[in-house]
């Protein structure tokens, strides 16, 4: 049976690696072989083969990664969760890069109340929130995160809405 981590506000590890099988999920229902882009990885735990790490700064780097990759290509964000302002502003403008959508698959908390989720999220893009808890500490027992998460899917592809996804069926 999974447990629930203890909660320790602002002195959590911010690096824990996106499940594998909810990255599956992720691009089955993009209907997608691979991400083109993550930005925010750890060369062990990069969900593609081309990616920002910490020392790369992908907050003061321009995602200029849509021009060298395939038009219909996604970006993966699993952001450190501390601060999730900035990384929402970016998924945004990425969004509406050069008058066109970039596509960015970006996975968060569910905190719909923040100021980011107003001015970047809300009526932006497609949010899914995900039934079933993710489970980034992996072992035995697996520790759930202990809150909703939500999937904000920015690109031409989907209209800005919201809706539920069960995501392990």
């Amino acid at each position: 049976m999974a447990k629930m981590p203890v909660q320790r506000p602002g002195q959590s590890k911010q690096n824990y690696a996106t499940p594998m099988d909810f990255i599956t999920a992720t691009k089955n229902f993009l209907g997608i072989d691979q991400f083109g882009f993550d930005f925010a990885a750890e060369r062990p735990t990069a969900k593609a083969k081309q990616y920002f790490t910490k020392e790369d700064d992908a907050l003061s780097s321009r995602w200029t990664w849509a021009d060298q990759l395939a038009p219909d290509s996604w970006g993966w964000l699993n952001p450190p969760f501390s601060q999730i302002s900035p990384w929402a502003k970016k998924c945004h403008e990425l969004a509406e890069y050069k008058g066109r959508r970039g596509r960015v698959a970006f996975l968060v908390p569910a905190a719909v109340g923040s100021n980011w989720y107003r001015d970047y999220v809300h009526k932006k893009c497609l949010v899914l929130a995900l039934n079933g808890r993710l489970a980034f500490i992996t072992g035995k027992p697996k520790l759930l995160y202990p809150k909703d998460c939500i999937l904000c899917l920015y690109g031409p592809d989907f209209a800005p809405g919201f809706d539920v996804w069960s995501w392990k069926d």
